[in-house]
Formats: C-alpha cells, structure tokens, sequence
C-alpha cells in the first residue's frame, strides 16, 4: 500500500486492493461508502486471487517482469485488513508462496473441488503425493512421445490466474501440457477423498478443506500446529502418507483426552487400529466416567460396548456405586431424546423412565432388553441408601425379581449380623471413592454398611509427597457420623466383624496414570479403639489429585 500524495497530514488514507481507490486507515463507522469500497476492493482481490480458492497470479500491465500478487500477508489472527476470512486454500497458497519464494509450482492437486500448488522439494515429502507425481510424470513423457509430431509449442511467460481459463487449459490433456506451452505447465494430480472425517469435519472451529490443507501445510513447515488435533487431521495424514505428521497427531490427541474428545478419539482409535491411543481412552473412561464425562452431554456419543467395558472393569472409579447407576440412567435417556443440547436435570431423567407405563418394566420390554447387560454389570446391592432404594423402586426399570432379590439380600445380611454372600470380592465388594486434590493434610470420609460404620483416612506424611491410607470402625455415638445417621440408620451391635478391604490408589505420574492396591486383606474389627484401626497402607510419589476406592465385603464367619 501506498501513501495518499494528498493527504494533509491530519486524515491518513491508503490505496485499497488494485482498484486505485482510498480509503482512510480507520473508516469512521458512518462512512458507509469509504466501508464499501474498501470491502469490494479485498473481497475481489480475494476472488481474483483465487482458482478453485487456490489460484492466485494475475497478468497485470506492469513494467515489472514477474506477476503481481494481488493480496497482503495474512494477519495472525487470519483476517484480511477488511474482516475478510482467509480460507485454508487461501492460507495454504501464502504458506508456500512464502517458502518457496514465489516459485512457480511443479504440480497441481485437485482434490475436494480445489487446486493445490505443489513443488517437487516438498511435494516428494508424501508418499501419495510422490506416486502419483511420478505416475502422471510417466503418463505425460508417454503422451508427449506419442504427439511429438502434432504438438505445437506456445511460450508463455505470465502466469494464469482465471479458474475457468486455467482450469480448461490443464483439463485440455489431462494435465500433460501437450496440446501448447507443456515446457511451462505443471502435472495435474487428481487424489479422489471418500473419507466422512475429511470431507464432513463436524467441529464448528473448520472451515471446509481445513484438515487437508493444514496436511498440505505441513510439507512446507513441518512444525506447524492445527487449532485442534483432530481425526481429520490424523485421517489427512493418512491419506497423504505422511508418517511424522501422523505419529505426531497420535501423540497430541493421546495427551489431550478430555470429556469433549474420549468418544471420538476412541472411535479414530478402532478406525485406524491404533492400540495406543485406544487404551488411553478406556482408561480416561475408567478414572472419569463417573466424575467428569456423566456430567457432560457428550455422554451421549459413547458406544455401549465401551461402557459396558467400563463398567465391567474393577479399576472404575465411582464415590458410591449408586453414581454408577445413575450414570447409566443417565446414558439411557441421552440415546432416546438424541436432541436435546444440555444435560437434563435428575428429576428429568427420573420422570422418563417414570412415564414409561407398560404391562412390564423397561427391562422386560423389547426396547429394553438391549441394555440389560448394563445393569447387570453394576453392584445393585451396593446401594443401600434408603432414598435410593425408594428411587429404585419408582423408576419402571428394574423387573419385580431383582427388587425382591436385592431386598431381600439386604433384610438378610442386616439380621444376621453383617453376613454377605461372598464369592467373588471384585464382584459382591461395596465400593466407596474419595477424591484427594488440595494441601490438606488429612482426608475423611464417613461411610456405613449393613449396620457398621467405618472413617475412611487419607493423610499426607509431613511435607512429603507420600499418603499413609487406613480406615477405623465407628461407634453409634460417635459425633462424625451425625443426628441424622444416629436416629435414622440401623446400627449392628455385633462387637467383632471379620472384613475384607482393599486400598487402591489411582495417580499420575509422568503423564500416565498408574494404580496402587493394598490387595485383599481380612481383618477383625472391634469396637475397642487397639481393635478398630486397620493396617497403614502408605504409598509415595504421588501428586494430586487421588482417586482413592475403598473395597469392603463382610464374609460369613
């Protein structure tokens, strides 16, 4: 841009695009026109720059020799000076105008109904991209060889910007430039994508051919990084047969597993049979299931037999095992009302399963017999929670011979002093889960089961970063346990009970998350303070936050 020989000093106006028209360098807002003006002057420069988006040399009366190129620099936020947004073809074209310094290009890509400019240095860069250069490099000598006698020769020594015009010309012979002037004309690649991932991106942050150009993109500046690692990003890297680019989205997205990418990283993960990136997504779901993504309306993209997995895996972590059937009310719901946009609330979701009137249960009904297996991964005895019960018995879901079942186990187990069926402590355990994440130095947690209470601890050691974990047995007059627990809640006056506890500790340490367990251990429980306390179980080297579980079964004695 040039300076207005006319302007006084006091207003500053620039020449805006090629159209010899100026404007101020920040057009008041009444300006209409000077707006006007200086939107059509970029937005045809774009136009014009512009073949199948990619395009952009124009022949232009000038005394200099070379084209002119008609736009600026992208700024970094990706607009042009006008508010226009530069599109990725567009992004694309300016990246390799940059690297190669204006050369003229050695190929061109049409590919998602765009041209991509390609040069030999860095097109060799992508397997795909090299076979199909050399193929259509044989094809075109071959061709040549053939029409030696009719070509005719035709110098040229501007470049073509028009799409039609140099659309028709490459699509005159396929691209092998025997028809005139082949000296100067690139190869016409074509790469046909059938790929939803590429050709459908879903994330609202892309604008159309973005993974594909970022792809592209890399040839020129291998260190480049997307606005968001994606599976059309690893997909387009794929296609291109570009391997760095696409072990290093691999590692990006295994490092960024949250609520809003588990589902669809998972999903890339079987596609691409990529064993890595699919085992960090189920153990995210085995730590987070219950405590992050059941909180998220994402919860609607996870596939049954992900979380049937999840919840069949003994490292799942919950704070009660009621959290895990409300987890799976929740998904339920999500898969029958498919378009709504938030999370509903509690009493939503009860009220669904309420509604659902019929001469049998949800889970003797047709559409619910699919998502038994659900229900049957998941400790229903657990819950012992009066309201919960009350809420179990509500809902229309659970057949009248698993209530009565679980009732019963639980009027039996209370009047003969604690005794559980126990044959399997992964499976007929009770599970309780705290959450360690902050400086305090002791952790507690107040819990009951059939009658006996325990306080569960976790404390740190001094100022270390070591965790010293055991639990005590509670007395009905105890002041932690609270009025209500002590008026309300039954209390088993049984003075010894023989239990089985495990300790486990989930962390992260060096990006990975590793467990620690205390394994099964069976010990007597008193009511004297020397019989109430369990073993210490210390763990060190951990950082927050701990995901702690409590696994306790009562074997008959």
């Amino acid at each position: 841009m040039s300076r207005d020989p006319r302007s006084d000093g006091q207003s500053h106006r620039w020449q805006a695009g090629h159209t010899n028209r100026w404007r101020q360098t920040l057009p008041p807002a009444g300006n209409l026109l000077g707006q006007a003006q200086a939107q059509r002057a970029v937005s045809l420069a774009h136009r014009t720059c512009t073949s199948g988006d990619t395009l952009r040399w124009c022949n232009i009366t000038s005394r200099q020799d070379t084209p002119l190129l008609l736009t600026t620099p992208a700024p970094p936020t990706g607009l042009s000076p006008a508010g226009v947004l530069f599109s990725p073809e567009h992004s694309f074209y300016l990246l390799s105008q940059e690297v190669t310094q204006s050369t003229k290009p050695d190929a061109v890509l049409e590919c998602l109904g765009s041209l991509w400019e390609l040069h030999c240095p860095f097109l060799s860069r992508s397997k795909t991209l090299s076979e199909l250069y050399m193929s259509s490099k044989k094809q075109r000598h071959t061709l040549l060889r053939s029409r030696a006698g009719s070509s005719q020769t035709e110098t040229s020594s501007r470049w073509l910007s028009s799409t039609g015009r140099w659309g028709e010309m490459l699509k005159e012979d396929g691209g092998m430039g025997t028809s005139r002037g082949y000296l100067k004309r690139p190869i016409l690649l074509r790469l046909p994508i059938k790929d939803p991932s590429i050709t459908k991106e879903g994330k609202a942050v892309f604008t159309p051919n973005f993974a594909l150009s970022f792809a592209l993109g890399t040839l020129y500046c291998p260190m480049d990084c997307p606005k968001q690692w994606s599976r059309s990003v690893l997909s387009s890297a794929d296609l291109l047969g570009l391997p760095q680019l696409y072990q290093r989205c691999l590692k990006e997205m295994m490092a960024k597993v949250t609520s809003l990418t588990v589902c669809e990283f998972h999903r890339v993960s079987c596609k691409h049979k990529q064993a890595d990136l699919q085992s960090v997504c189920e153990r995210w779901l085995e730590l987070f299931l219950v405590t992050d993504l059941s909180c998220q309306i994402n919860l609607r993209d996870l596939p049954f037999d992900l979380l049937l997995k999840t919840l069949r895996c003994p490292r799942v972590f919950a704070v009660s095992e009621y959290d895990l059937l409300r987890t799976v009310l929740y998904w339920i719901y999500l898969q029958f009302n498919t378009t709504g946009r938030t999370l509903p609330s509690h009493s939503v979701v009860l009220n669904f399963f309420c509604s659902l009137r019929s001469t049998r249960v949800f889970l003797e009904q047709p559409q619910g017999l699919a998502y038994l297996p659900l229900f049957q991964a998941l400790h229903l005895h657990g819950i012992t929670e009066r309201h919960h019960l009350k809420e179990m018995q509500r809902i229309n879901v659970f057949p009248h011979s698993w209530l009565l079942l679980t009732f019963s186990n639980h009027y039996y187990t209370i009047h003969s002093g604690g005794d559980m069926h126990v044959v399997d402590f992964t499976k007929h355990s009770v599970r309780f889960g705290m959450i360690i994440d902050g400086e305090l130095q002791l952790y507690t947690r107040a819990v009951g089961l059939y009658g006996f209470y325990f306080l569960l601890k976790a404390s740190r050691v001094g100022d270390t970063d070591t965790f010293a974990f055991s639990m005590e047995r509670l007395r009905h007059w105890e002041p932690v346990l609270g009025e209500s627990c002590r008026t309300l809640q039954v209390f088993s006056v049984r003075s010894d009970r023989r239990v089985l506890y495990q300790i486990s500790v989930q962390s992260c340490a060096s990006g990975e998350w590793k467990e620690n367990s205390s394994g099964v251990i069976s010990q007597v429980f008193g009511l004297s303070k020397r019989c109430a306390k369990s073993r210490v179980f210390t763990v060190d080297r951990l950082s927050s936050p701990l995901l702690v579980t409590f696994a306790l079964a009562f074997p008959s004695q």
